[in-house]
Order: C-alpha cells, then sequence, then structure tokens
C-alpha cells in the first residue's frame, strides 16, 4: 500500500464547495387555513450569503467565467430555498452542466457577432437584425427554462406562452412606441408584464396580471413629473441666478453643480421610486387562480432601500453587495402576502419537457432582461 506522505499535493485536484445544503422541511407542516391571509417568509442572512457569493466569486475568477453556471445555481438555490409560503419551501432545480452548455454557445454566436464586426459593416447588421427579431423568441425560451427548473413543495411552474403570441406581443410593443414617440412606454412595460404572468402556472394554477396600461402609466410617469416639478425649479431658483450672474467668479461652478444635482435626483430618487412603483402596481394586481396578492411595501420605504443599498455597495466597493441583496430581497418577499382560496396540497404538475438553457444564457451574454 503507497504511504499517503509520498502523494504529490499537485495530483490532488483542487475541492469546488458543493452546493448550500438542502434546506430542511418544516418538521410539522399543519394545515393550511383556505380563506385566510398568509404571508411570504424569507430565512436567508447575509453573513450565511456572503459565503456563498465570495466562493462563487473567486471560483469564477480562477476558472475563467466556467464556474458561472454552478455560482448561479447556488445564488438561486440559496434565495429560493430559504423562501417560504404556508411552511413550504421554493427551490430551483437548474443543471449546471446545461446552463454551461448554453453559455458556452450564447458566447460562441457573441465572439462570431463580434468577429464578423471587424469584417464587414453588412455582415454586423445582419447580425444584429437576426439577434434583435430572435429577442421574442429568447423571452419565451428563457422564461420557459426558468419556469420549469422552479418548484413550490412539490409543485412545478410552467410557462405556457407561445412564439406566435411572444412576436405578436413584440409588434404590438414596437408600434405603440413608434407611433407615440415612445411617450407610452409604460404601456411596453405593461404588455410584457401581462404575457409574462398571464403564462405562468404553478402546478395546475394560473397567475393572472389583473392591471391595466392605464395603471403603468400612472406607476411611471407620476416619478417623471416630481422629476419635471424639480428640474423646473433648479431652472428657475438655481440655473437662472447663475445665467444672470454670469461676470461673477465661481458661477461656472456653480451651473456645473445644479446639472450634477440633477443627474443625481434624476438617479438616486426618481429612477428607484419608479422601479418601488412598478413593483407595487404589479404585485397588488397580481392572482393565481382565485387567490390574490397584495404587497405591504410602500413606495418611499422600497426607495430608500434601494438608493441605501446603492451607496453601501459603492463605499465598501462592492463587498457589502450580498448584504444589499439580502435586504430587498427580504423586503420585497416579507410585505408580500396571498389571500390564499387555492389548496397548496392540491397543486396537480403539468406535463412539459425539459428544455434547454440556451436561450437564458444568450439573453445574459446579449445583457437582455427578462425578470419579473
Amino acid at each position: 500500500m503507497q504511504n499517503t506522505s509520498d502523494i504529490d499535493a499537485s495530483t490532488i485536484p483542487p475541492v469546488i464547495p458543493p452546493f448550500p445544503p438542502d434546506i430542511p422541511a418544516t418538521s410539522e407542516v399543519r394545515p393550511v387555513r383556505v380563506g385566510g391571509l398568509q404571508h411570504f417568509r424569507f430565512h436567508g442572512t447575509a453573513s450565511e450569503y456572503f459565503g456563498i457569493w465570495i466562493v462563487n466569486i473567486l471560483l469564477t475568477i480562477v476558472t475563467l467565467g466556467l464556474y458561472s453556471p454552478w455560482a448561479k445555481v447556488r445564488r438561486l438555490r440559496y434565495f429560493y430555498g430559504n423562501t417560504e409560503f404556508v411552511q413550504r419551501r421554493f427551490d430551483f432545480t437548474g443543471v449546471p452542466v446545461k446552463i454551461l452548455m448554453g453559455r458556452l454557445i450564447a458566447l460562441g454566436l457573441y465572439f462570431a457577432i463580434s468577429i464578423a464586426s471587424n469584417l464587414s459593416t453588412t455582415a454586423t447588421l445582419v447580425g444584429l437584425l437576426i439577434l434583435y427579431l430572435a429577442v421574442p423568441w429568447l423571452i419565451r425560451a428563457t422564461l420557459r427554462f426558468n419556469a420549469r427548473n422552479s418548484k413550490f413543495g412539490n409543485a412545478r411552474f410552467y410557462f405556457g406562452g407561445t412564439n406566435k403570441e411572444a412576436y405578436w406581443t413584440f409588434i404590438k410593443a414596437i408600434l405603440i412606441y413608434i407611433l407615440t414617440l415612445g411617450i407610452f412606454f409604460p404601456v411596453l412595460v405593461w404588455l410584457y408584464k401581462r404575457y409574462c404572468f398571464d403564462h405562468l402556472y404553478a402546478g395546475q394554477l394560473n397567475f393572472r396580471l389583473n392591471a391595466t396600461w392605464g395603471d403603468y402609466m400612472k406607476a411611471m410617469y407620476v416619478p417623471l413629473f416630481i422629476f419635471m416639478g424639480f428640474l423646473v425649479a433648479v431652472m428657475i431658483f438655481g440655473i437662472g441666478s447663475s445665467f444672470a450672474n454670469l461676470g461673477n467668479p465661481g458661477v461656472l461652478s456653480s451651473l456645473i453643480g445644479w446639472i450634477v444635482a440633477i443627474y443625481l435626483f434624476g438617479f438616486f430618487i426618481i429612477f428607484p421610486l419608479m422601479q418601488a412603483r412598478i413593483f407595487i402596481t404589479t404585485w397588488n394586481n397580481t392572482s393565481i387562480s382565485r387567490s390574490q396578492f397584495k404587497t405591504e411595501c410602500t413606495q418611499w420605504h422600497y426607495t430608500w432601500i434601494l438608493v441605501t443599498n446603492w451607496i453601501a455597495r459603492i463605499l465598501s466597493l462592492g463587498l457589502l453587495t450580498p448584504w444589499a441583496a439580502i435586504r430587498l430581497y427580504r423586503y420585497q418577499v416579507e410585505s408580500l402576502t396571498l389571500n390564499l382560496r387555492n389548496d397548496p396540497d392540491m397543486m396537480m404538475n403539468r406535463a412539459q419537457q425539459d428544455h434547454s438553457a440556451l436561450a437564458e444564457e444568450i439573453s445574459d451574454i446579449f445583457d437582455i432582461d427578462v425578470s419579473l
């Protein structure tokens, strides 16, 4: 028998940290009272997630990005597995190897378009046109993959939207944007949200977005009106007085200061406020079968969390990213309630195929956001 001391340490393969341990199920599951208001719960902590986050970053760097699919699955499993509703946990069952294959193909397409852009302008335009026309297919396929690999208790999620519906929604969105010169952009958000929710199932139970396009117009334009009021006030009292004293030294720096103030106000207040109002509008008008969602979060508290999270990330050089992610996710989840009219134990899974991760990885590579 070979002495263990004679084994070359260089021949020992590196140990890749395993997935986070499965969250133990609640030991005693009490019957669910159908008809009552049920709250969502999140059991994750920033310190736990920091360990997963830092290991994911280091291994992704060391492996030149090859570990990123495992990092993605570890992250999603942590957030899903620590989310609880009526004593049942969520889970993400995606296979990292399949995500890796999709990511490699997506990278190949990205490099092919990059090389073509250096060889021919025509080839670049054709490649970008093909990618643009593929956006509805990418969104639909990504939603199907994410739903197929998401579970609540023993019930799987399912996305039943078709490519025909995806392209029809895409065409309507383009026409609305062009014909209204972008003024009705919130309607595009509404069309996308409605496509996502109205074709999503948890087992046999169908989600439904009950909001109208007017609700999203209100959600997005109220912050814009606030910004316009601030802009008018700055132009009258700030920039106007600066122009009136152009001969005085320091006026230019004052003028630049007012311009920076406008930018910061828009970026740190208006944009987060818009995100908050979209979140509230969406979940206050979403139902699953006969059960109605409601969120107890307020727009200003949500905005405060977003703004302070950004500041914390900047000041910590990114080290507080796990804390910021947990903080926002906990507020989103624990503000959410469901007036339960369906027995979750009666959910039956819909038959569905095992979908490819290719579309999701192409979306990631080309920065196409398909999040709800």
